[in-house]
């Protein structure tokens, strides 16, 4: 019986610490505290980085193209308006400038400060 009543005592006090409220998790500084806005700005960030990645890849195949035709990269971007691979290159999305690097071919966004 003094067992029986222990176990029970100890499932009560282990039970009520258990069901505790649950701190709900602090904004990060600098986030903003509005859980929408948070979410517009999350989105926002990736609909600017999917139109980025309308432009890079295109210009990605433009510098294999290169690469197949000529035997290397092009050592510039603006190479590829100069043979004729393209008319003009084309602007990066708002806030952002093209990184490439002529050694691998490699095109990427950076982001601008």
């Amino acid at each position: 019986m003094k067992y029986i009543l222990f176990a029970i005592v100890l499932f009560c006090v282990i039970f009520s610490f258990s069901c505790g409220k649950k701190q709900q998790p602090q904004n990060q500084p600098g986030t903003g505290g509005n859980p929408i806005d948070q979410y517009g700005g999350v989105m926002s960030k990736t609909i600017q980085k999917a139109k980025g990645m309308d432009t890079v890849l295109p210009m990605k195949q433009l510098i294999d193209s290169f690469y197949v035709q000529e035997g290397r990269y092009p050592s510039s971007l603006q190479e590829l308006v100069e043979k004729n691979y393209v008319k003009e290159i084309p602007a990066a999305p708002k806030g952002y400038s093209y990184s490439y690097d002529p050694s691998n071919g490699k095109i990427t966004l950076r982001q601008e400060n």
